[in-house]
């Protein structure tokens, strides 16, 4: 009598990227503008992304590509959530999210509505 192991396979529903919608960028924005989110736009110094966004340096490579795939151009994170230290000078995250290319120019317009908003005052 022989047993016959049965395949299994794991079908993986990737998530790709969603859209945000005018008002998530607006609060993003007035959130950045008034230092409750810190975003990668912030940082001068590119080879800091993986040491403030942590997530980032420790994905494995097919989260990597995976997140890739999406086609990140902005990161952020509340500023709630930062570590207790930080490196360099910038705030430590155990979190991350991401905008792409178009969503990232929607926000810095927001961003800059409101700078200017405040300079006329």
């Amino acid at each position: 009598m022989t047993s016959r192991i049965e395949e299994y396979k794991v079908h993986k529903n990737r998530e790709y990227y969603r859209r945000r919608t005018n008002n998530e960028l607006k609060e993003l924005a007035v959130g950045c503008y008034r230092g409750d989110i810190f975003t990668s736009f912030q940082i001068h110094e590119p080879n800091m992304l993986g040491t403030v966004f942590m997530p980032l340096a420790l994905m494995n490579p097919a989260q990597r590509k995976d997140t890739y795939a999406s086609k990140p151009h902005m990161y952020y994170a509340p500023m709630k959530d930062q570590f207790p230290t930080g490196i360099n000078g910038y705030p430590c995250f155990g979190s991350v999210a991401y905008l792409n290319r178009n969503d990232s120019k929607r926000f810095m317009t927001y961003y800059r509505k409101i700078e200017n908003s405040v300079e006329k005052l």
